[in-house]
């Protein structure tokens, strides 16, 4: 009939970012509950790690994007805004949780037999698996915010 059908911008959801971010630090939590299973653990965890690099990557990707709109809208100004600060705190800290990340992972992925790591690699992905969801999950709600409707422009 005479009815205009609305069109309604469907946004994605925090996917595979909020995901990720939960299911690390479930893994995290839940893991000394079933350590004693042998390999399930480790199997867990192997597959996490793809997922946790992909969202590494589209986060740094993201976050690089907020960080160059932040420092560009501040142009001249010397001073620190709040929006550039936030960029740039965020994209540094998902940098260096990256960085650890991927090395400790290529190291993992070439030990023998898989999973035998020192102890102070074994730290370190203690710092990884509590960190990345903090920036994952953090990525993930402001994208999921930034693509939701904005009620007013309706």
């Amino acid at each position: 009939g005479g009815q205009s059908a609305q069109v309604r911008r469907v946004h994605p959801g925090p996917a595979p970012g909020g995901f990720c971010a939960v299911a690390v630090a479930m893994q995290y939590i839940l893991v000394p509950l079933y350590a004693d299973l042998g390999s399930a653990a480790l199997i867990v965890w192997f597959y996490l790690d793809i997922l946790m690099a992909l969202s590494l990557i589209i986060a740094l990707v993201v976050q690089l994007q907020a960080k160059r709109a932040a420092d560009a809208q501040d142009g001249d100004n010397p001073g620190l805004s709040r929006a550039r600060l936030e960029a740039n705190a965020l994209f540094y800290s998902t940098l260096i949780v990256a960085l650890w990340f991927f090395r400790n992972w290529f190291d993992l992925l070439t030990s023998t037999p898989l999973g035998n790591q020192s102890i102070p690699t074994q730290v370190v992905w203690d710092l990884v698996d509590g960190f990345l969801p903090i920036v994952i999950g953090i990525t993930a709600a402001r994208l999921w915010r930034s693509s939701a409707p904005n009620p007013n422009q309706e």
